[in-house]
């Protein structure tokens, strides 16, 4: 039983350490949109590259994030680091090459956007200051770039101007509320590079901020509702609301390393599925 809890911990860790779940997440996100709008999910070229590009950039970014912080920025040869991780963010690389020329022009801006948040982010762009230095920046960043990703680039062409705004907005909050969590595990650790969120206005203050975001998205669906009937308030939203609620409660400096990586991450595949059964 040890031998089998070891190779079944070993796998989880491989999963989210190479970013395989986070990835997944992002396309969950996708396939909640399409069934909520009740979309025509006919399997179409355009949707194949845009769930493609969708999984791949995430797991790119994220290994690239990941790949820089610990070799570049630490001024680490590469053999200190996973060749089998780096392997991973090249092979991912090139499906992004390869889909980027064939998007058209205008999912090419979008794309160049993503990318200069993504490089932003990681790389300092004065001095030793980059967009992760600053902590709101940071967490604005990442939910622009989840945004970006998840709602404009694959239904720009899809949904009209109301249902494009409207899930923007609620994956914008929902992602920044997600990041609550993070920014909790992360303070010890930060606190001794750059101060995170919680470092600076203090854990119940974060937590409540959270509490905030997540009763935005419930007051903005209800406003939407009674503004345009073509919108419905779906059970599984305040499904995924109260769990979201029960996770920023429980989140603490000393969470296990699964739970946020793993359980907070999930939230778009709780929301999916929640959304496909009910």
């Amino acid at each position: 039983m040890g031998l089998l809890t070891t190779k079944i911990k070993s796998i989880l860790d491989y999963y989210i350490d190479f970013n395989f779940h986070v990835s997944l997440c992002a396309i969950s996100y996708i396939l909640l949109i399409y069934n909520q709008t009740k979309l025509s999910f006919v399997i179409t070229d355009h949707i194949i590259l845009d769930i493609l590009f969708v999984l791949t950039a995430t797991h790119f970014a994220y290994n690239f994030i990941k790949y820089y912080e610990h070799t570049v920025s630490k001024n680490k040869p590469i053999h200190d680091f996973s060749i089998t991780f780096f392997l991973h963010a090249l092979i991912s690389f090139f499906i992004l090459i390869y889909i980027f020329f064939v998007f058209t022009f205008t999912k090419q801006v979008l794309v160049v956007c993503i990318t200069f948040f993504t490089v932003a982010y990681t790389i300092p762009f004065y001095k030793k200051y980059n967009l992760r230095s600053y902590p709101i920046i940071k967490i604005l960043t990442i939910s622009i770039s989840w945004t970006l990703s998840i709602v404009v680039l694959p239904f720009y062409e899809i949904l009209d101007s109301s249902q494009l705004i409207y899930y923007s907005v609620i994956i914008f909050l929902m992602v920044t509320a997600q990041m609550v969590p993070f920014e909790i595990r992360d303070a010890r650790l930060d606190a001794h590079y750059v101060k995170n969120s919680v470092n600076i206005y203090g854990l119940k203050t974060i937590k409540i901020v959270g509490y905030i975001l997540l009763l935005s998205i419930l007051v903005f669906q209800i406003t939407n509702i009674q503004i345009n009937n073509s919108f419905e308030l779906h059970f599984s939203s305040l499904l995924i609301l109260i769990i979201m609620t029960v996770l920023i409660r429980k989140s603490t400096e000393n969470q296990s390393k699964y739970f946020s990586s793993l359980v907070v991450e999930s939230i778009p595949v709780y929301w999916l599925i929640i959304d496909l059964v009910l």
